[in-house]
This record gives structure tokens, sequence and C-alpha cells, in this order.
């Protein structure tokens, strides 16, 4: 039960929606799916005096462009992506990123954008404050980080929890932004702030509008591992996804991108890892030793009682099984 009053608009064009985001500014929320925005109201974590609802805008069906890219409509549900031949053929990862969030109800009403667009969690914010709690955080305008105390006023090491989201950024995804000076076109990379206080670099009157994937590039192959306690319905501790490509030879890595999620403010590139890789004939020791560096490198936040420890050995272990079914794939493709 929500308990505060809040005024629901229901625009019919996305168009729409962004005029009226930039009329309510700082008062309005988007709302499409509801599956985190909707809990976080529940805990009065968020107490927006209106949602502007996406429901009345219906979502365009998965489309290959001219050039071999895929448009997919932010507003897709994650359910339907998982099932989309087109979105299957041309993004595998994606149908499979998809297909971890959640339970099938989660993926029966999320959406794409607004799983990219999801707030960050952290055991102490991502609760009701009047029962257990009274002390808020710096998130929630308070003094102090109660799980990091030593971290000063602007430092919030709440984690990104998109499953998607390692997976679009290891396809090399740009995204359609549409704001009131029109569209924009951005790296999906670069929706992500990094900072754990505002991690969604959109203006307050910005939404995502689609996501376009490149084609894959010949003799490419992709792997993508989520890692939960219970093997699903719930949130990663730590998410890998991985695009290889090889050279004519069929042996040498011509390009790689290793993405990590759920473990910092933002998924997150491996870029020592992806050195390691490039350039390189690919055999276990290589896999290894660039997993390694991947967990070394993104230096992973402890979180929901998980060990940085921990994590880094579940990122060396798991990243090393993917790399090598992204490779298999990559040798398995025809050019």
């Amino acid at each position: 039960m929500i308990l505060f009053d809040f005024e629901l608009e229901r625009p019919d064009t996305a168009a729409d929606a962004v005029a009226m985001l930039a009329r309510l500014r700082g008062d309005a929320r988007l709302l499409a799916g509801g599956t985190d925005l909707v809990p976080n109201m529940r805990a009065e974590l968020v107490r927006p005096g209106v949602l502007v609802s996406l429901a009345a805008v219906a979502p365009a069906a998965p489309e290959t462009l001219s050039d071999g890219r895929l448009r997919v409509d932010a507003l897709s549900r994650l359910a339907d992506l998982e099932r989309s031949s087109a979105v299957c053929a041309h993004a595998p990862m994606l149908a499979e990123s998809a297909r971890a969030v959640g339970g099938n109800q989660v993926r029966e009403m999320g959406t794409l954008g607004g799983n990219l667009c999801q707030e960050s969690r952290c055991l102490y914010y991502n609760q009701r404050h009047d029962y257990q709690f009274a002390a808020p955080c710096y998130k929630l305008g308070g003094e102090r980080c109660y799980p990091f105390p030593t971290n000063k006023r602007d430092t919030c090491w709440s984690v990104h929890m998109s499953d998607v989201a390692p997976a679009l950024v290891a396809l090399g995804a740009e995204l359609e932004v549409l704001g009131e000076a029109g569209p924009r076109r951005i790296p999906a990379e670069e929706l992500f702030s990094g900072n754990g206080l505002a991690p969604i670099a959109l203006d307050a009157a910005e939404l995502i509008r689609a996501v376009i994937v490149p084609a894959p590039a010949p003799r490419s192959g992709w792997g993508f591992h989520k890692s939960t306690v219970r093997g699903g319905l719930e949130f990663g501790m730590a998410v890998m996804a991985v695009m290889l490509a090889l050279a004519d030879d069929g042996k040498t890595c011509a390009s790689a991108r290793v993405a990590i999620g759920a473990v910092r403010e933002r998924p997150v590139r491996a870029p020592a890892a992806e050195r390691l890789l490039a350039g390189a004939a690919l055999d276990d020791a290589r896999l290894a030793e660039a997993a390694a560096a991947a967990a070394k490198e993104v230096n992973p936040l402890p979180h929901h009682g998980f060990t940085r420890r921990y994590l880094m050995d579940n990122i060396r272990v798991h990243l090393r099984r993917t790399l090598a079914l992204a490779l298999d794939r990559a040798r398995g493709a025809r050019a």
C-alpha cells in the first residue's frame, strides 16, 4: 500500500510525456512497468507528486534496420524480448539477459528502458526506515553512510543491479534518448553516471526511446552469466557479459568487450582484460589470465552480504567460463 497522495498522468505519446516531465520538473517520475519505482514508493524512498505513465504509448516491434542493426523499443516488455525471434536471431545475448531478470511476473511487466533506468540498491537504503532504522543515509538526505561510515557526503556505494545493462555495454549498443531539444543518441555505457546518489545520467525531462544494437561482427561469439544464490528470482551478486570477435585466421582475437554488472555503482568495462584478449591467440591460460585481471580491476563493492573477496573469486571463475563459451560460439560462427 502507498500511503501518500500523488497524481497520475497518462500522455498519448512519448513527446507528450517529455513535455509533461519538463513542465513538472522535479516533482514527477516516469512510470513504465513500475517494477522498480512502485516498490520504492511503497517504502517511501521516493515520494513523487505526479506519475507520468507511459501505458498509452504502444511499443514498436523489434526492427532490423537496412544496415543490419537492430532497433528495440525501450517500452518493450522483457518477456517479449526473450521470446522475440528478431532479438533471438540478431542479439541473443539481449534475449538471454532479459530472461535473467526476476520471475516471469516481473518480466511480463518490466520494460527494457525501465530495467536500464532502475535505482541503485543498498541493504540500508532499500527498506522502510520508519520501523527499523530511523536515521536517513546520504541518499535520503541524512548525515552518514551507514554501510560505509568513512564515505564522504558525495560518495554513495549503492550498486546498480540491471541484468540487461552489461549485455548492452558488451554489445556496443546505443540508446535513442528523447528530450526537450529532440532526440539524441548515446553509447549505452554513458547512461550511467557512476554516482550512487544519482545513477542515471539523464535530464529530468528525458526518456529512453529505443536501443540500437549493432550487427554482429563476422566470427563473433557472446557469453552471459548471472550469479545468484538461488539461481534466479532475485538481484544478482555479479553479472558478466562478453563479446569476442576472431580475426580471419579463426584463432586470433580481433576484438573483445567485457562488461561486469551488479558489483559497482554502474556496469563497468574491464579494459585490462580486454587488452589481454585482443590480438592474442586465445587458449585456456589466456582466458583465465583475462578473467583474473577483470576480477581485480573491477574492484567489486561488498554488497548484500557478499564480501569483496568472494565477489572477486566469483567473477574470476565465472568470467573464465563465460569467455570460453563466447570463444566456442565465435569458432562456430561463419564469416
